[in-house]
């Protein structure tokens, strides 16, 4: 003797599903007048949702493993029809009944586990066969919905959402993806939408940009929005390589480090301002120290004379050197009055 699955019957050896079979509608043997289709058992012109007739019988192109998304779409072995795709197993809300999903909560042959049908003239409401649907619940061609969630019985009995909408308050409306929110039917980004910028209508002024859900200053490059000003934290000496971090008095703001500001003439060495024309310990350049016994002049360490030694005028016409030679002792030497002024003259 044939053994058939939950939901099929034996029909002179082979298992016929009589809910939908053309050919054994209701009954074995029982066939429907051509132009007919078979739906939940009963021959009807056409199919009650959400089935569709696929060569004459009604599918449910959402569960059926063998029409699953369309007519004569096969799923392979091991696989189940959930929400109108092949997929390992069922979606959130659907059980596995030999290999179709099932809505144990309104299906009438599978209500509140798999192969539990409800007596004729009993519904499936909330995993419970009873008279009637439960509170919340309408019936739909036989099955207990719930049409405030429902999207293919959304308000109404047949109404399906569209592609991407959900059913919510028995309303159809978008399903935004996460981190969006759906404004005036269209998924918005509330952080950075310059039009819905932390709510939906909620638009920038010119010039000002959305970050982080609050409209602020649109810097250009190079620029920092300090409190809604922009700033060059690199020049800037109340905002010096941050905002609020202001450079103390005589300091200048260079390259985004708050740095020694030098008069004229001076330059900064290690925090301190130098004249590198007359400092004998920075002479010509920071750090340049004359050795003992030179002066700096010119920024350059030449050799000082002891006093009385050669006249401004002497040193004007013979130039000092700048070694400690013979030479330059020499340079120093006293000399005679007559003799300084016949070299200078």
């Amino acid at each position: 003797m044939v053994s058939c699955a939950t939901g099929t019957t034996n029909c002179s050896g082979v298992c016929r599903d009589t809910s939908t079979d053309l050919n054994h509608c209701g009954a074995c043997g029982n066939a429907c007048p051509a132009g007919q289709v078979c739906s939940m058992g009963a021959c009807q012109v056409s199919c009650g949702a959400p089935l569709t007739n696929c060569d004459g019988v009604c599918r449910d192109l959402s569960t059926d493993v063998n029409h699953c998304g369309a007519c004569g779409a096969r799923c392979a072995a091991g696989q189940v029809c959930s929400g109108g795709a092949c997929v390992v197993s069922c979606a959130a809300g659907l059980s596995n009944c030999d290999g179709t999903c099932r809505d144990t909560q309104t299906d009438v042959n599978n209500c509140g586990a798999c192969g539990v049908a409800c007596a004729a003239g009993q519904l499936c409401s909330r995993g419970a066969c009873e008279v009637s649907c439960g509170g919340g619940t309408t019936d739909c061609a036989g099955v207990c919905r719930d049409l405030s969630t429902d999207v293919n019985h959304c308000g109404a009995c047949g109404r399906a959402c569209p592609a991407g909408n959900r059913c919510v308050a028995g309303a159809c409306v978008v399903s935004c993806p996460g981190g969006s929110v759906e404004c005036s039917g269209v998924c918005r980004d509330l952080s950075s939408n310059n039009a819905h910028c932390g709510s939906c209508d909620n638009a920038c002024a010119a010039g000002q940009v959305c970050a982080s859900g609050v409209c602020g200053v649109s810097c250009q490059a190079g620029q920092t929005n300090c409190d809604g000003t922009c700033r060059d934290l690199l020049t800037d000496v109340n905002h010096c390589g941050a905002c609020g971090r202001a450079c103390a008095a005589g300091q200048l703001c260079v390259g985004g480090d708050c740095a020694l500001s030098c008069a004229a003439g001076l330059t900064n060495c290690s925090g301190s301002c130098r004249d590198l024309a007359s400092d004998a310990a920075n002479c010509g350049a920071c750090g340049t120290v004359c050795a003992s016994g030179r002066i700096c002049t010119a920024g350059a360490c030449v050799v000082t004379c002891p006093r009385g030694r050669p006249s401004a005028r002497a040193r004007a016409v013979t130039p000092r050197p700048t070694t400690t030679t013979a030479a330059a002792a020499a340079w120093c030497a006293p000399r005679a009055r007559s003799a300084w002024r016949a070299r200078a003259w």
